[in-house]
């Protein structure tokens, strides 16, 4: 038996489908050599990530990894086809611990750590790799599924208990999501949150069916699985729990854990009401507003009746709110300080043990990997502009390569433009950065048999020779104002993410883009997913030795 790691999606967005072409079977498309039975974990990154799930591959078919060259092959009418060369890997997660996570923390303690490096050196997200692991090693992982206590610290920590009242906008105050909807994803922590009204009547009322629940998802129109409901419907993929409370005006009831029915997530669609959209000429386009009806199975908590606000009476009310991390490293950092500053000679025996070369390594490298993880979590919210994506790679040059000095230069540098950021080499070189949006659907599009690159791919590397043009036109004047030489100056742009464009593989957006970049000297192309992916591997190249 092989064994295998599966990366959970960081977004539900990922899922767009159309309501009859909806499917929530986990799988991944690879050219490994995967069989039926062999053991699969599946790992959410970011913070209060770690292994979330375990089980078995249930089915493998021979596929085209390309979507592109899936719909040349339909529409190709004469000539052999090629003989699909990948595998579509079917998982089947019996094992569920996506409110217990089994953390990088505890699978390092239990000399599992190179599991981590894995997860977090493969960069693909729905993307299987291969972890070198033992039938015992399996076993010492069940082992700790089994023993491993509920996260204590935000964000994957969970301070509700079931059967506890709270009122709905704490829950928001603490968790993020938004108040005024039925179904949807925390904003700020690893959940998804569906809120039972228990006064609906008709198709809509909720109700137990033997250990099943059904209930109503969000209202939606169109003809694609909209986001709301993709939040609950694709939780396994996310490796989220689903959090399920009973709504009653401004107070809720938590329930408890959830998680969807894998073989059959939607009991059927009722149409619930009309919604007027666009014009087309004189006539109006009207949509059918359909509900999902959702089947749910418990996790944890105790079944309640839903059609009964008796149980807000008697149930306890609690008050949550976001509770401040101790303040014990920071003062004990703060004492230390004091005393290097007081004694110099303390700091510089310090500087020859290699335990303090260590301690400055790990917290530079924790540091690095939370404001990548913040980068991350920036990169797949839809809402997150160009001025948001600048705020934190400001802070993080690093990013970009050792090539360049910490921290950035002068942007204004020319009276008509300003740099996203400016970045210097050692010898006083110049290096600019223009940073797009991550959320670019025409990164690049089909051209005959080929792709190419998008018009925002384009326009944003147009507007970067014209960033040089000028440095070049004003190098003598730019030298003397500030001791910058633009002579040799160069770009990197960076914009978009493979993830956001659907019907082209991940390779070959990457493929496209090195193209690209193959015919260009000064600027540079790269996209948000090559760029966190690259400093992801570096960060696991070079953290310090235990």
């Amino acid at each position: 038996m092989k064994y295998w790691l599966m990366l959970a999606e960081s977004r539900s967005w990922t899922y767009e489908r159309k309501l009859e072409e909806w499917d929530s079977s986990l799988s991944a498309i690879t050219d490994f050599d995967a069989e039926v039975g062999d053991a699969v974990l599946l790992w959410r990154g970011g913070r209060g990530g770690g292994v979330v799930a375990m089980g078995a591959v249930i089915n493998t078919t021979a596929v085209h990894a390309s979507p592109f060259l899936r719909l040349r092959l339909e529409l190709q009418e004469d000539g052999d086809a090629p003989v699909p060369t990948e595998l579509k890997v079917a998982f089947e997660f019996e094992r569920l611990m996506l409110s217990t996570p089994v953390s990088a923390e505890v699978l390092r303690a239990a000399g599992l750590d190179w599991v981590v490096k894995t997860a977090r050196s493969a960069g693909r997200k729905n993307k299987m790799v291969a972890l070198d692991l033992t039938d015992g090693q399996w076993r010492n992982l069940l082992q700790l599924a089994d023993q491993v206590q509920p996260p204590g610290d935000l964000p994957a920590a969970w301070n509700i208990p079931p059967g506890a009242v709270v009122k709905r906008s704490e829950v928001h105050d603490v968790y993020g999501g938004n108040p005024r909807l039925r179904a949807g994803a925390s904003s700020r922590t690893p959940n998804a949150f569906l809120f039972v009204d228990c006064n609906s009547d008709g198709e809509l009322a909720p109700r137990w069916e033997g250990s099943v629940l059904l209930t109503p998802g969000q209202g939606q129109w169109g003809d694609s699985v909209s986001l709301e409901n993709r939040s609950v419907l694709a939780h396994r993929q996310r490796g989220v729990p689903v959090r399920v409370f009973l709504a009653r005006r401004a107070e809720c009831l938590y329930l408890g854990e959830f998680a969807i029915e894998p073989d059959r997530p939607v009991e059927r669609w009722v149409v619930t009401g009309k919604r007027e959209g666009g014009s087309f000429g004189d006539h109006k386009i009207v949509w059918d507003v359909r509900t999902p009806i959702l089947r749910l199975r418990q996790l944890s908590g105790a079944p309640v009746p839903t059609d009964s606000t008796g149980l807000f009476k008697d149930a306890p009310r609690i008050s949550i709110r976001v509770h401040p991390v101790s303040d014990r490293p920071a003062a004990a950092i703060r004492e230390l300080l004091v005393t290097l500053e007081a004694d110099p000679a303390i700091a510089e025996s310090l500087g020859g043990l290699s335990e303090a070369q260590l301690l400055a390594g790990l917290v530079q490298r924790a540091r690095r990997q939370a404001d990548l993880d913040e980068l991350r979590a920036a990169v797949d919210d839809l809402t997150t502009s160009e001025a948001d994506l600048q705020k934190i790679i400001q802070q993080m040059t690093w990013i970009f390569g050792g090539e360049f000095l910490p921290g950035t230069s002068r942007r204004n540098l020319t009276p008509r433009d300003q740099l996203d950021l400016s970045l210097l080499r050692p010898d006083g070189t110049l290096h600019g950065v223009e940073l797009k949006r991550a959320h670019i659907k025409d990164l690049v599009k089909a051209q005959r048999n080929h792709l190419i690159v998008g018009p925002k791919v384009n326009e944003a590397v147009g507007q970067a020779m014209n960033y040089l043009r000028e440095l070049d036109e004003r190098r003598s004047q730019i030298l003397v104002d500030f001791d910058i030489d633009c002579r040799r100056a160069s770009m990197t742009v960076v914009i978009g993410h493979s993830r956001f464009v659907t019907g082209v593989a991940s390779s070959e957006v990457d493929e496209t883009i090195r193209t690209y970049n193959s015919h260009w000297n000064r600027v540079s192309l790269t996209t948000y997913d090559r760029l966190i992916e690259n400093a992801q591997r570096t960060l696991d190249l070079t953290g310090p030795e235990r």
